[in-house]
Protein backbone atom coordinates (compact mmCIF):
# COMPACT_ATOMS: atom_id res chain seq x y z
CA UNK A 1 0.00 0.00 0.00
CA UNK A 2 1.48 3.40 -0.96
CA UNK A 3 0.95 6.10 1.24
CA UNK A 4 -1.88 8.31 1.62
CA UNK A 5 -1.74 11.90 2.66
CA UNK A 6 -5.50 12.87 3.16
CA UNK A 7 -6.46 16.99 3.67
CA UNK A 8 -9.52 18.27 4.38
CA UNK A 9 -9.53 21.94 3.13
CA UNK A 10 -12.20 23.74 5.16
CA UNK A 11 -12.71 26.61 7.38
CA UNK A 12 -10.25 24.33 9.65
CA UNK A 13 -7.69 22.38 7.61
CA UNK A 14 -7.48 19.01 9.09
CA UNK A 15 -4.92 16.18 7.81
CA UNK A 16 -3.90 12.59 7.82
CA UNK A 17 -1.03 10.34 6.91
CA UNK A 18 -1.93 6.85 6.57
CA UNK A 19 1.56 4.85 6.31
CA UNK A 20 2.28 1.46 4.02
CA UNK A 21 0.94 -1.18 6.69
CA UNK A 22 -2.10 1.03 7.62
CA UNK A 23 -1.27 2.80 10.44
CA UNK A 24 -3.50 6.35 10.69
CA UNK A 25 -0.69 9.61 11.82
CA UNK A 26 -2.61 12.67 12.54
CA UNK A 27 -0.74 15.70 10.54
CA UNK A 28 0.33 18.37 13.04
CA UNK A 29 2.19 21.59 13.18
CA UNK A 30 3.91 23.92 15.94
CA UNK A 31 2.38 27.06 16.67
CA UNK A 32 4.50 28.82 19.52
CA UNK A 33 6.36 25.85 20.24
CA UNK A 34 3.01 23.40 20.89
CA UNK A 35 1.94 20.72 18.63
CA UNK A 36 -1.52 21.51 16.36
CA UNK A 37 -3.47 19.07 15.20
CA UNK A 38 -6.52 21.16 13.85
CA UNK A 39 -5.42 25.05 12.50
CA UNK A 40 -7.72 27.55 11.34
CA UNK A 41 -7.39 28.21 7.62
CA UNK A 42 -8.40 32.00 7.83
CA UNK A 43 -6.40 34.70 6.76
CA UNK A 44 -7.02 38.31 8.53
CA UNK A 45 -6.30 41.43 7.38
CA UNK A 46 -5.61 43.94 9.03
CA UNK A 47 -6.51 47.97 7.29
CA UNK A 48 -4.38 49.61 10.14
CA UNK A 49 -1.10 48.98 8.59
CA UNK A 50 -2.19 50.70 5.32
CA UNK A 51 -3.08 53.44 6.36
CA UNK A 52 0.45 54.29 7.76
CA UNK A 53 2.49 57.27 6.46
CA UNK A 54 5.12 55.41 5.31
CA UNK A 55 3.38 52.57 4.09
CA UNK A 56 4.25 52.04 0.07
CA UNK A 57 2.21 49.25 -1.83
CA UNK A 58 5.05 48.94 -4.21
CA UNK A 59 7.46 47.87 -2.15
CA UNK A 60 5.34 45.53 0.03
CA UNK A 61 4.43 43.38 -2.88
CA UNK A 62 8.06 43.78 -4.55
CA UNK A 63 8.75 42.09 -1.51
CA UNK A 64 5.56 39.84 -1.05
CA UNK A 65 6.32 38.78 -4.39
CA UNK A 66 9.76 37.07 -3.18
CA UNK A 67 8.27 35.15 -0.52
CA UNK A 68 8.79 31.56 -0.31
CA UNK A 69 5.53 29.04 0.85
CA UNK A 70 7.94 28.90 4.10
CA UNK A 71 7.66 32.44 5.13
CA UNK A 72 4.83 33.81 2.96
CA UNK A 73 2.74 35.26 6.04
CA UNK A 74 5.95 36.05 7.77
CA UNK A 75 6.54 38.69 4.81
CA UNK A 76 2.80 39.38 4.27
CA UNK A 77 2.90 41.02 7.39
CA UNK A 78 3.81 44.27 5.95
CA UNK A 79 0.59 44.35 3.85
CA UNK A 80 -1.79 44.14 7.04
CA UNK A 81 -2.30 40.25 6.75
CA UNK A 82 -1.74 37.97 9.94
CA UNK A 83 -2.67 34.46 11.22
CA UNK A 84 -5.14 34.05 13.85
CA UNK A 85 -2.41 33.43 16.05
CA UNK A 86 -0.61 36.44 15.24
CA UNK A 87 0.30 38.56 18.66
CA UNK A 88 0.24 41.55 16.08
CA UNK A 89 -3.48 40.18 14.64
CA UNK A 90 -5.97 43.09 15.95
CA UNK A 91 -9.58 42.64 17.06
CA UNK A 92 -10.58 44.68 14.12
CA UNK A 93 -8.70 42.60 12.02
CA UNK A 94 -10.88 41.04 9.08
CA UNK A 95 -11.02 37.24 7.69
CA UNK A 96 -10.62 37.26 3.77
CA UNK A 97 -12.64 35.06 2.12
CA UNK A 98 -10.83 31.64 1.66
CA UNK A 99 -8.97 30.93 -1.69
CA UNK A 100 -11.39 28.49 -2.28
CA UNK A 101 -14.65 30.23 -2.35
CA UNK A 102 -13.09 32.66 -4.33
CA UNK A 103 -12.27 30.71 -7.03
CA UNK A 104 -15.78 29.06 -7.01
CA UNK A 105 -17.63 32.68 -6.99
CA UNK A 106 -19.39 33.21 -10.20
CA UNK A 107 -18.32 36.62 -9.48
CA UNK A 108 -14.75 35.71 -9.65
CA UNK A 109 -15.33 33.33 -13.10
CA UNK A 110 -16.59 35.93 -14.89
CA UNK A 111 -14.47 39.01 -14.17
CA UNK A 112 -11.86 39.56 -16.24
CA UNK A 113 -10.43 41.91 -13.63
CA UNK A 114 -9.73 39.28 -11.27
CA UNK A 115 -7.71 37.49 -13.63
CA UNK A 116 -5.00 36.96 -10.75
CA UNK A 117 -6.85 34.99 -8.59
CA UNK A 118 -5.62 31.50 -9.12
CA UNK A 119 -2.19 32.95 -8.93
CA UNK A 120 -3.04 34.52 -5.76
CA UNK A 121 -4.73 31.82 -4.72
CA UNK A 122 -2.46 28.98 -5.53
CA UNK A 123 0.23 31.15 -3.23
CA UNK A 124 -1.88 31.22 -0.27
CA UNK A 125 -3.06 27.43 -0.19
CA UNK A 126 0.71 26.62 -0.67
CA UNK A 127 1.48 28.70 2.47
CA UNK A 128 -1.60 27.06 4.39
CA UNK A 129 -0.70 23.70 2.79
CA UNK A 130 3.34 23.98 3.48
CA UNK A 131 3.55 22.79 7.04
CA UNK A 132 1.71 19.76 6.07
CA UNK A 133 3.88 19.13 3.26
CA UNK A 134 6.80 19.53 5.54
CA UNK A 135 5.70 16.87 8.28
CA UNK A 136 5.23 14.36 5.43
CA UNK A 137 8.75 15.02 4.55
CA UNK A 138 9.92 14.69 8.14
CA UNK A 139 8.78 11.41 8.23
CA UNK A 140 10.96 10.44 5.01
CA UNK A 141 8.32 9.94 2.39
CA UNK A 142 8.74 11.73 -1.05
CA UNK A 143 5.17 13.31 -2.79
CA UNK A 144 6.33 10.68 -5.65
CA UNK A 145 5.80 7.94 -3.53
CA UNK A 146 2.40 8.73 -1.88
CA UNK A 147 -1.02 9.21 -3.12
CA UNK A 148 -2.93 12.68 -2.23
CA UNK A 149 -6.55 12.88 -1.50
CA UNK A 150 -8.21 16.61 -0.65
CA UNK A 151 -11.54 17.01 0.67
CA UNK A 152 -13.68 20.26 -0.68
CA UNK A 153 -17.35 21.11 -0.30
CA UNK A 154 -19.76 20.31 -2.76
CA UNK A 155 -19.78 23.91 -4.29
CA UNK A 156 -16.11 23.99 -5.04
CA UNK A 157 -15.84 24.57 -8.50
CA UNK A 158 -13.78 23.30 -11.21
CA UNK A 159 -11.30 26.20 -10.80
CA UNK A 160 -10.46 25.54 -7.08
CA UNK A 161 -10.16 21.87 -7.99
CA UNK A 162 -7.76 22.82 -11.09
CA UNK A 163 -5.52 25.29 -8.37
CA UNK A 164 -5.23 22.52 -6.16
CA UNK A 165 -4.44 20.10 -8.59
CA UNK A 166 -1.26 22.38 -10.29
CA UNK A 167 -0.53 22.80 -6.45
CA UNK A 168 -0.22 18.82 -5.70
CA UNK A 169 1.97 18.62 -8.99
CA UNK A 170 4.24 21.12 -8.46
CA UNK A 171 4.76 19.81 -4.82
CA UNK A 172 5.76 16.62 -6.33
CA UNK A 173 2.05 14.15 -5.83
CA UNK A 174 2.16 12.30 -9.19
CA UNK A 175 -1.42 10.94 -7.88
CA UNK A 176 -4.04 13.68 -6.61
CA UNK A 177 -8.12 12.85 -6.05
CA UNK A 178 -10.32 15.33 -5.33
CA UNK A 179 -13.34 14.04 -3.26
CA UNK A 180 -16.63 16.12 -2.33
CA UNK A 181 -17.20 16.30 1.32
CA UNK A 182 -20.64 14.60 1.47
CA UNK A 183 -18.79 11.91 -0.13
CA UNK A 184 -15.79 11.44 2.22
CA UNK A 185 -17.78 11.73 5.45
CA UNK A 186 -20.19 8.82 3.79
CA UNK A 187 -16.85 6.74 3.39
CA UNK A 188 -17.31 5.70 7.35
CA UNK A 189 -20.00 3.60 6.27
CA UNK A 190 -17.73 1.57 3.15
CA UNK A 191 -17.18 -1.48 5.40
CA UNK A 192 -21.50 -1.91 5.78
CA UNK A 193 -22.22 -1.68 1.79
CA UNK A 194 -25.02 -1.59 1.02
CA UNK A 195 -25.55 1.64 3.01
CA UNK A 196 -27.46 4.86 3.01
CA UNK A 197 -26.82 7.71 5.09
CA UNK A 198 -27.38 11.66 5.56
CA UNK A 199 -24.17 14.07 5.75
CA UNK A 200 -24.84 17.27 7.35
CA UNK A 201 -22.39 19.85 6.37
CA UNK A 202 -22.72 23.22 8.11
CA UNK A 203 -21.14 25.77 6.14
CA UNK A 204 -20.96 29.67 6.63
CA UNK A 205 -24.20 30.50 6.61
CA UNK A 206 -26.16 27.57 5.44
CA UNK A 207 -26.46 23.47 6.48
CA UNK A 208 -26.72 21.44 3.62
CA UNK A 209 -28.17 18.17 3.61
CA UNK A 210 -26.89 15.42 1.38
CA UNK A 211 -28.27 11.47 0.92
CA UNK A 212 -25.43 9.42 -0.13
CA UNK A 213 -25.78 5.76 -1.58
CA UNK A 214 -23.04 3.07 -1.13
CA UNK A 215 -23.62 0.32 -3.53
CA UNK A 216 -22.18 -2.75 -2.73
CA UNK A 217 -20.90 -4.93 -6.26
CA UNK A 218 -18.66 -7.38 -4.77
CA UNK A 219 -15.28 -6.22 -4.96
CA UNK A 220 -16.41 -2.76 -5.93
CA UNK A 221 -18.11 0.28 -3.75
CA UNK A 222 -20.07 2.78 -5.61
CA UNK A 223 -20.73 6.11 -3.86
CA UNK A 224 -23.09 8.64 -5.51
CA UNK A 225 -25.15 11.46 -3.81
CA UNK A 226 -28.58 11.02 -4.69
CA UNK A 227 -30.29 14.03 -3.36
CA UNK A 228 -28.90 17.42 -1.46
CA UNK A 229 -30.69 20.57 0.47
CA UNK A 230 -29.57 23.44 1.81
CA UNK A 231 -31.40 24.99 5.13
CA UNK A 232 -30.49 28.72 5.28
CA UNK A 233 -29.15 30.05 8.60
CA UNK A 234 -28.23 26.79 10.62
CA UNK A 235 -24.60 27.03 9.48
CA UNK A 236 -21.14 28.20 11.37
CA UNK A 237 -22.31 32.16 11.55
CA UNK A 238 -25.96 31.45 13.00
CA UNK A 239 -24.77 28.79 15.82
CA UNK A 240 -21.80 31.46 16.72
CA UNK A 241 -24.46 34.40 17.02
CA UNK A 242 -26.55 32.38 19.74
CA UNK A 243 -23.90 31.09 21.32
CA UNK A 244 -22.15 34.45 21.65
CA UNK A 245 -25.50 35.84 22.81
CA UNK A 246 -25.95 32.69 25.60
CA UNK A 247 -22.33 34.39 26.61
CA UNK A 248 -23.75 37.42 26.89
CA UNK A 249 -21.19 38.17 24.30
CA UNK A 250 -21.34 40.62 21.29
CA UNK A 251 -20.91 38.49 17.46
CA UNK A 252 -18.24 39.79 15.80
CA UNK A 253 -15.41 38.02 14.42
CA UNK A 254 -12.76 38.19 16.86
CA UNK A 255 -15.47 36.12 19.03
CA UNK A 256 -16.03 33.61 15.74
CA UNK A 257 -11.98 33.61 15.97
CA UNK A 258 -11.92 32.47 19.71
CA UNK A 259 -14.88 29.93 19.25
CA UNK A 260 -13.12 28.26 16.84
CA UNK A 261 -9.75 28.67 19.00
CA UNK A 262 -11.61 26.68 21.41
CA UNK A 263 -13.08 24.01 19.45
CA UNK A 264 -9.99 23.02 17.57
CA UNK A 265 -7.21 23.77 20.83
CA UNK A 266 -5.35 26.18 18.50
CA UNK A 267 -3.64 29.16 19.52
CA UNK A 268 -5.62 32.43 19.71
CA UNK A 269 -4.02 35.76 19.82
CA UNK A 270 -6.73 38.00 21.75
CA UNK A 271 -7.32 37.05 25.48
CA UNK A 272 -11.24 35.17 25.21
CA UNK A 273 -13.63 34.92 27.57
CA UNK A 274 -14.95 31.46 25.10
CA UNK A 275 -13.42 28.19 27.19
CA UNK A 276 -14.60 25.20 27.52
CA UNK A 277 -15.82 25.35 30.95
CA UNK A 278 -17.91 28.71 30.14
CA UNK A 279 -19.52 26.89 26.77
CA UNK A 280 -20.65 23.48 28.91
CA UNK A 281 -22.23 26.20 31.86
CA UNK A 282 -24.43 28.10 29.45
CA UNK A 283 -24.96 25.90 27.05
CA UNK A 284 -26.84 23.49 29.04
CA UNK A 285 -30.00 21.03 28.83
CA UNK A 286 -32.45 23.72 28.44
CA UNK A 287 -30.56 25.37 25.97
CA UNK A 288 -29.99 22.27 23.50
CA UNK A 289 -34.15 21.59 24.29
CA UNK A 290 -34.90 24.91 23.01
CA UNK A 291 -32.36 24.48 19.98
CA UNK A 292 -33.34 21.04 19.09
CA UNK A 293 -37.40 22.09 18.79
CA UNK A 294 -36.36 24.24 15.82
CA UNK A 295 -34.05 22.01 14.05
CA UNK A 296 -36.75 19.45 14.14
CA UNK A 297 -39.10 21.74 12.84
CA UNK A 298 -36.62 22.86 10.13
CA UNK A 299 -35.29 19.48 9.30
CA UNK A 300 -38.32 17.92 8.65
CA UNK A 301 -38.96 19.14 5.55
CA UNK A 302 -35.70 18.51 3.96
CA UNK A 303 -35.22 14.72 5.25
CA UNK A 304 -38.38 14.02 3.89
CA UNK A 305 -37.55 15.48 0.54
CA UNK A 306 -34.33 13.51 0.85
CA UNK A 307 -36.44 10.40 1.50
CA UNK A 308 -34.11 9.84 4.82
CA UNK A 309 -35.70 10.53 7.60
CA UNK A 310 -34.74 7.25 9.13
CA UNK A 311 -31.47 7.26 8.15
CA UNK A 312 -28.19 7.15 10.39
CA UNK A 313 -26.27 11.27 10.35
CA UNK A 314 -22.93 12.11 9.57
CA UNK A 315 -21.66 15.34 10.69
CA UNK A 316 -19.45 17.57 8.71
CA UNK A 317 -18.39 21.09 9.86
CA UNK A 318 -16.47 22.52 12.37
CA UNK A 319 -19.94 23.85 14.39
CA UNK A 320 -20.88 19.62 14.93
CA UNK A 321 -17.35 20.13 17.79
CA UNK A 322 -19.91 21.31 20.35
CA UNK A 323 -21.28 18.27 21.58
CA UNK A 324 -24.09 21.19 22.60
CA UNK A 325 -24.75 21.57 18.83
CA UNK A 326 -24.46 17.62 18.00
CA UNK A 327 -27.01 16.96 20.73
CA UNK A 328 -29.27 20.14 19.44
CA UNK A 329 -29.94 17.91 15.88
CA UNK A 330 -30.51 14.52 17.85
CA UNK A 331 -28.31 11.94 16.31
CA UNK A 332 -25.12 10.43 17.14
CA UNK A 333 -22.19 10.32 14.77
CA UNK A 334 -21.35 7.60 12.73
CA UNK A 335 -17.66 7.30 13.41
CA UNK A 336 -16.43 7.01 16.12
CA UNK A 337 -13.62 10.02 16.28
CA UNK A 338 -13.59 13.53 16.86
CA UNK A 339 -16.05 15.31 14.71
CA UNK A 340 -13.00 17.63 13.07
CA UNK A 341 -11.94 14.43 12.06
CA UNK A 342 -14.57 12.74 10.56
CA UNK A 343 -13.42 13.35 6.61
CA UNK A 344 -10.01 12.46 6.93
CA UNK A 345 -10.59 9.49 9.26
CA UNK A 346 -13.99 7.75 6.64
CA UNK A 347 -11.26 8.39 3.81
CA UNK A 348 -8.80 6.46 5.88
CA UNK A 349 -11.06 3.81 6.37
CA UNK A 350 -11.57 3.54 2.96
CA UNK A 351 -8.48 3.23 1.39
CA UNK A 352 -8.03 0.42 4.03
CA UNK A 353 -11.09 -1.11 2.20
CA UNK A 354 -9.40 -0.70 -1.33
CA UNK A 355 -6.19 -2.16 -0.37
CA UNK A 356 -7.80 -4.76 1.55
CA UNK A 357 -7.79 -6.98 -1.78
CA UNK A 358 -6.15 -6.79 -4.89
CA UNK A 359 -9.48 -6.96 -7.46
CA UNK A 360 -11.40 -4.22 -4.96
CA UNK A 361 -12.46 -1.11 -7.17
CA UNK A 362 -13.41 2.46 -5.34
CA UNK A 363 -16.02 4.35 -7.58
CA UNK A 364 -17.38 7.88 -7.04
CA UNK A 365 -19.77 9.10 -8.93
CA UNK A 366 -20.74 12.76 -9.01
CA UNK A 367 -24.21 13.18 -8.34
CA UNK A 368 -26.43 16.04 -10.03
CA UNK A 369 -26.91 17.27 -13.42
CA UNK A 370 -26.73 20.64 -15.00
CA UNK A 371 -28.85 23.59 -13.27
CA UNK A 372 -29.02 26.93 -13.73
CA UNK A 373 -29.02 29.73 -11.01
CA UNK A 374 -32.86 31.70 -11.77
CA UNK A 375 -31.49 34.53 -10.17
CA UNK A 376 -34.83 33.53 -7.80
CA UNK A 377 -33.43 31.55 -5.32
CA UNK A 378 -33.61 28.61 -6.87
CA UNK A 379 -31.35 26.28 -9.03
CA UNK A 380 -33.65 25.11 -12.22
CA UNK A 381 -32.62 21.35 -13.61
CA UNK A 382 -31.74 21.96 -17.34
CA UNK A 383 -31.24 17.87 -17.81
CA UNK A 384 -32.19 14.87 -15.92
CA UNK A 385 -29.41 12.61 -14.91
CA UNK A 386 -30.54 10.22 -17.44
CA UNK A 387 -30.68 12.96 -20.26
CA UNK A 388 -26.73 13.43 -19.94
CA UNK A 389 -24.99 11.63 -23.12
CA UNK A 390 -23.73 8.23 -22.79
CA UNK A 391 -20.68 7.79 -22.64
CA UNK A 392 -18.59 8.86 -25.84
CA UNK A 393 -21.25 10.61 -27.58
CA UNK A 394 -22.58 14.22 -27.65
CA UNK A 395 -25.67 16.33 -27.27
CA UNK A 396 -27.27 19.50 -27.69
CA UNK A 397 -30.43 21.32 -26.75
CA UNK A 398 -31.69 24.98 -26.01
CA UNK A 399 -34.03 26.03 -23.76
CA UNK A 400 -35.82 29.58 -23.88
CA UNK A 401 -36.09 32.33 -20.29
CA UNK A 402 -38.27 34.77 -20.05
CA UNK A 403 -36.90 37.60 -17.83
CA UNK A 404 -39.50 39.73 -15.19
CA UNK A 405 -38.79 42.61 -13.60
CA UNK A 406 -36.75 46.24 -13.84
CA UNK A 407 -33.91 44.09 -15.24
CA UNK A 408 -33.52 46.33 -18.98
CA UNK A 409 -29.77 47.55 -19.09
CA UNK A 410 -28.63 46.04 -16.07
CA UNK A 411 -25.81 43.65 -16.14
CA UNK A 412 -26.05 40.32 -14.52
CA UNK A 413 -24.09 37.13 -14.14
CA UNK A 414 -26.02 33.90 -15.88
CA UNK A 415 -24.49 30.91 -13.57
CA UNK A 416 -24.20 27.39 -14.91
CA UNK A 417 -24.21 25.00 -12.18
CA UNK A 418 -23.32 21.17 -11.22
CA UNK A 419 -25.30 19.55 -8.87
CA UNK A 420 -28.60 18.15 -6.86
CA UNK A 421 -29.71 21.20 -4.62
CA UNK A 422 -32.59 22.92 -5.58
CA UNK A 423 -30.71 25.93 -4.10
CA UNK A 424 -27.73 27.95 -6.45
CA UNK A 425 -25.45 27.67 -3.18
CA UNK A 426 -25.60 24.22 -2.81
CA UNK A 427 -24.07 23.41 -5.97
CA UNK A 428 -21.02 24.05 -8.27
CA UNK A 429 -20.64 27.03 -10.55
CA UNK A 430 -19.21 25.35 -13.82
CA UNK A 431 -19.01 28.66 -15.74
CA UNK A 432 -20.64 32.36 -14.95
CA UNK A 433 -21.93 34.37 -18.18
CA UNK A 434 -21.49 38.33 -17.87
CA UNK A 435 -24.97 39.79 -19.50
CA UNK A 436 -26.78 42.88 -19.93
CA UNK A 437 -29.93 43.02 -21.35
CA UNK A 438 -30.64 46.30 -23.39
CA UNK A 439 -34.04 47.91 -23.34
CA UNK A 440 -34.97 47.03 -26.95
CA UNK A 441 -33.54 43.26 -26.33
CA UNK A 442 -36.55 42.01 -25.42
CA UNK A 443 -37.37 39.79 -22.87
CA UNK A 444 -36.20 36.18 -23.72
CA UNK A 445 -32.68 34.96 -23.57
CA UNK A 446 -32.42 31.80 -26.02
CA UNK A 447 -29.68 29.49 -23.71
CA UNK A 448 -27.68 26.30 -26.22
CA UNK A 449 -25.86 24.28 -24.80
CA UNK A 450 -23.54 21.42 -26.39
CA UNK A 451 -21.97 18.06 -24.38
CA UNK A 452 -19.91 15.85 -25.05
CA UNK A 453 -19.05 12.78 -22.38
CA UNK A 454 -15.41 11.12 -22.64
CA UNK A 455 -14.89 7.64 -24.50
CA UNK A 456 -14.94 6.27 -20.53
CA UNK A 457 -17.94 8.07 -18.96
CA UNK A 458 -15.74 10.08 -16.35
CA UNK A 459 -15.78 13.58 -17.84
CA UNK A 460 -18.56 16.08 -19.18
CA UNK A 461 -17.40 19.00 -21.44
CA UNK A 462 -19.59 21.58 -22.77
CA UNK A 463 -20.19 24.72 -24.65
CA UNK A 464 -23.10 27.42 -23.42
CA UNK A 465 -24.07 30.32 -25.24
CA UNK A 466 -26.56 32.83 -24.62
CA UNK A 467 -28.43 33.97 -27.41
CA UNK A 468 -30.55 37.54 -27.65
CA UNK A 469 -34.03 36.91 -29.86
CA UNK A 470 -32.05 38.17 -32.81
CA UNK A 471 -29.74 35.82 -32.45
CA UNK A 472 -26.85 37.60 -31.59
CA UNK A 473 -24.58 35.83 -29.32
CA UNK A 474 -24.36 37.92 -26.24
CA UNK A 475 -21.87 35.85 -24.20
CA UNK A 476 -20.19 32.05 -24.48
CA UNK A 477 -18.33 30.24 -22.20
CA UNK A 478 -16.94 26.52 -21.87
CA UNK A 479 -16.68 24.32 -18.90
CA UNK A 480 -16.28 20.78 -17.49
CA UNK A 481 -16.59 18.55 -15.10
CA UNK A 482 -15.59 15.00 -13.46
CA UNK A 483 -18.50 12.75 -13.41
CA UNK A 484 -16.49 9.70 -11.78
CA UNK A 485 -13.16 8.76 -9.54
CA UNK A 486 -11.94 5.02 -9.81
CA UNK A 487 -9.64 4.00 -7.71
Amino acid sequence: MRPQLIVNCGRVLSALLVTPDGQLVPCSQEIGHVATRHVSSDVLFDPRVTENPDFVWDEALEMLGKATPRNLFQRARRIGLRRPWDPQAAAEAMPLASPIDVLSSPAALADRGAAAAPAVAFALLDALLDPTFAFVAERGIAPGDADAVVVLAAHASRAACTVLEKLFRRRGFRRMTIVRREIAAAMAWIEQAPAACVVLDASDDDLHLHRVVIDDAGDRRELRTTASATVPGLGWSAWSEQIASALQIPPSSAFERALLSSLTGSPESLPSRVTHGALQSVLDDAWIAARAADVRERLRAPLATLGAEAEPVVFAGEIFALDAVRKAFGAAAALNAPVLDHAVRAVALAMRWLHGGAARRLAIVRGGTLRLDSGGGEAIELLAPEQLPAPGESCHFAADFRFAGDGAGKAFLLNLLWGADRAPRGNATLCALPLELRPDAGDTLRLAVRLRRSGSGRRLSGTVEARLPSDVVAARAQFAEELEVTR
